[in-house]
């Protein structure tokens, strides 16, 4: 059995559908790409500027020669989006942490049978997940610049290793998006530009975790949005037919999708600890997440939250927030 085919073998024995290889190298129409996004100012505070640190692998191992890709399935139910909700990808379990260790169990797998080198990457470095994913024939792009998969949809939680041996590459997946632009005309901000770009300084994901003071105009927009931001993703039709995640860490708590105003804008550090910091929103910290519910409350047209609202301690970071919440709610016919 080649080396290829043993990883693959082992990574279903530990509950990895998806993997794929390719080149550690990046193409040069990606590089073109990713220049463009750069000269038309579309990448946010928390997408390196620098396109160099991004394309120079040898950076972080000199011998490299393949990536490894994984990508685990996330939706496990549906949102209920008429009160203020969470997306689908921040419930369950952090999955910084869920996808860290399932490549943690393939890079003991290479480094114990064929003494390789690795370096595995989780959403936060300068590496470009979705591209890697991408050339390892994991998925497609969208028009949303999501990474679709076949059985999954876009509710895929991505992960890569680099590694000094060569291991023979996957092919890439052509788009079948077609003519299709239902994402396009459902982003509410138009962060969606045409060609597969995204201007994700626009996009109500990065908005609800944007530390700086938010405008009204985008108060308004984010809706009952607390965290993330599923819209483009809800219209697309390959996700209208993705398959439940069986994985259980992603499964949410109650408190998670029956959120309880009062208690979480009353919440303690040490509860917050608890309990939200577990999830993949947590690591934005309380004081932004209230600010969000706050705002998607004033934006909820229920009036039952005035009381809430109103007997809320104001410091200076929410307090403009409340204000217009409440001013919002009050002149509600």
């Amino acid at each position: 059995m080649s080396i290829k085919n043993q990883i693959i073998e082992f990574s279903k024995s530990i509950g990895v559908e998806y993997i794929g290889f390719c080149r550690a190298e990046y193409t040069d129409d990606f590089i073109k790409r990713l220049n463009y996004s750069y000269h038309k100012n579309y990448n946010c505070e928390f997408q390196t500027t620098e396109v160099q640190k991004r394309i120079n692998i040898k950076e972080y191992m000199e011998d490299a020669k393949t990536f490894i890709s994984i990508a685990l399935p996330y939706k496990t139910i549906e949102i209920n989006k008429s009160k203020p909700y969470f997306s689908k990808s921040s419930l369950g379990k952090d999955y910084h942490i869920v996808v860290k260790n399932k490549l943690k169990l393939i890079e003991d797998f290479l480094q114990n049978n064929y003494n390789a080198k690795t370096l595995s990457f989780v959403d936060t470095s300068p590496m470009h997940d979705r591209e890697i994913a991408y050339m390892c024939g994991i998925g497609f792009y969208g028009k949303n610049s999501t990474l679709i998969t076949e059985k999954y949809g876009s509710y895929v939680f991505l992960g890569e290793i680099l590694t000094n041996i060569y291991i023979e590459p996957s092919t890439p997946m052509s788009s079948l998006c077609g003519s299709c632009d239902k994402c396009l005309k459902a982003c509410p901000v138009g962060a969606i530009k045409k060609d597969y770009f995204i201007d994700a300084n626009k996009c109500l994901s990065y908005i609800t975790q944007k530390k700086d003071d938010l405008s009204e105009q985008e108060q308004t927009k984010l809706g009952l949005r607390i965290y993330g931001c599923d819209t483009c993703q809800d219209v697309c039709p390959f996700n209208h037919k993705a398959q439940i995640s069986n994985i259980e860490d992603f499964l949410p708590e109650d408190w998670n999708i029956n959120i309880n105003e009062d208690d979480f804008l009353n919440i303690s550090n040490s509860q917050f600890n608890k309990t939200f910091k577990t999830t993949s929103a947590g690591w934005r910290g309380k004081k932004v997440l209230q600010r969000n519910l706050i705002i998607a409350m004033g934006n909820s047209g229920k009036k039952e939250y005035l009381d809430i609202l109103k007997r809320l301690n104001k410091n200076e970071y929410l307090e403009k927030y409340i204000k217009n919440a409440i001013k919002k709610l009050e002149v509600k016919k």
